[in-house]
């Protein structure tokens, strides 16, 4: 590792049962030590608030968020049971070992107003029934409480894409979730291909892949965007006119989103969102930070650094809502640079995510939707030839949902899935789920 530079000193810390060595620079001592700051204030915050609200007596289920102290506290709930067919390609299977399709979810929201400039927000969710972790936890600092400007601290909301706040329950028009925010590529962030074959044997085993290089047992591979994890770090957020637009500095990427660092490197990421029309709205998203681990730089050639591993992604979406119709489109290319020692090249793996997607309301609180999407990869050059570096997946799903009263849903879907390699190339899945929220 290159010497430090003038004026950094090294530190070490544990996080996550792990030891952490960085560079503390001014540029980190803003996205990293505040941050956590602002996390553990929001947590005894919401604690302290959850504490208040389990004394309340409830008068029956609920309807609406539920307001404590003259509205200086929100409490809010989702719970959801999804029941599906057996998955035995793992199509739908995410980084936290549990099919999207088989879950029981149990996600509890608070807001704890502090000042008109400064509120503490936080989620955590039961997956399973025995998965417990602060999804989000963050700060919301608001220096004029008149503008559309707020600054949030800490586990803070997705700043790519479409999907990232509304991935789930009552927000999504179906059960399963878009292939980019949820499908396991082959890629590792702690392990390494030595040469491209390596790579392509593992072409359709996101779930479950190993390499030679790093960490060799088998284990998960990484989405294009990991909606089941929030990242840490700095959020600027306004609206200006028919403009609403946000940027972010956090510590993990994309694909890799971390509470603690685990490399040098920081993600920086983008959305604008224009509404020129009141029932149409077009997104742009750009990031582009490290995602692999300090793990693996004793396997790197002379020279190579963990953090020139980036992953860059820029998705382009668009949704419109008019009547009985909601309808959504959503392009996503993400490219990973990848140090496979053995090729005097690095390689840089692409990969590319279409979906749309849309709803009809035929009956008072009777839906149908469909979603269709595609995610291809690139090539990569190997003794055989140039080969797909992953196998690229078709997805079908269609599905209606019954409003039984506002808040309490019962969706049925079915959804189909193509792969072009792996040990299962079809898979056609029923599943059913209820949701309710106040």
């Amino acid at each position: 590792m290159p010497a430090p530079d003038a004026g950094a000193r090294r530190r070490s810390t544990t996080c996550n049962g792990e030891d952490y060595t960085f560079r503390r620079r001014t540029n980190r001592l803003i996205v990293c030590f505040y941050p956590r700051l602002a996390y553990r204030a929001a947590t005894l915050a919401i604690v302290l608030g959850l504490g208040c609200f389990s004394t309340a007596e409830a008068q029956g289920l609920p309807t609406e968020p539920i307001s404590l102290g003259d509205g200086r506290m929100v409490v809010g709930a989702e719970v959801s049971g999804t029941v599906a067919s057996e998955d035995p390609g793992f199509f739908n299977y995410t980084d936290y070992e549990y099919s999207t399709l088989r879950n029981f979810r149990l996600s509890v929201t608070a807001q704890v107003r502090a000042s008109r400039r400064l509120q503490f927000l936080g989620e955590v969710r039961g997956d399973r029934g025995d998965r417990w972790q602060p999804f989000a936890l963050y700060a919301r600092i608001r220096p004029w409480p008149e503008r559309n400007f707020d600054i949030q601290v800490g586990r803070i909301p997705p700043t790519f894409g479409m999907f990232g706040r509304g991935i789930y329950g009552a927000s999504n028009i179906l059960i399963g979730t878009p292939l980019a925010y949820q499908y396991l590529t082959s890629l590792r962030p702690d392990a390494l291909p030595a040469v491209p074959e390596d790579l392509v044997r593992m072409r359709g085993r996101g779930w479950l892949a190993n390499y030679p290089l790093g960490r060799t047992d088998a284990d998960r591979g990484l989405p294009l965007i990991n909606s089941f994890r929030w990242d840490t770090g700095v959020q600027a957020h306004g609206i200006n006119g028919l403009v609403e637009w946000t940027g972010a500095v956090t510590t993990g990427s994309l694909s890799n989103p971390r509470v603690c660092d685990d490399n040098d490197g920081l993600q920086v990421a983008a959305r604008t969102v224009l509404r020129p029309a009141p029932a149409l709205a077009l997104g742009l998203s750009l990031s582009r930070g490290a995602y692999l681990s300090r793990s693996l730089q004793p396997v790197l050639v002379d020279g190579m650094e963990v953090e020139d591993a980036v992953q860059q992604a820029i998705g382009v979406d668009a949704e419109y809502s008019e009547g009985r119709f909601l309808g959504r489109t959503e392009l996503i290319w993400s490219q990973w640079a990848v140090p496979i020692p053995q090729v005097r090249q690095q390689p840089r793996l692409d990969a590319m995510s279409l979906m749309a997607e849309a709803r009809y309301r035929i009956f008072p609180g009777i839906h149908i939707a469909g979603r269709a999407e595609r995610l291809g990869f690139s090539r990569i050059q190997t003794s055989a030839g140039p080969m797909g570096w992953d196998a690229p997946v078709r997805r079908f799903e269609a599905g209606a949902s019954f409003a039984i009263i506002r808040n309490v849903i019962v969706k049925a879907a079915w959804q189909r899935n193509l792969r072009d390699g792996g040990r299962i190339q079809r898979d056609d899945l029923g599943a059913l789920q209820a949701v309710y929220w106040f």
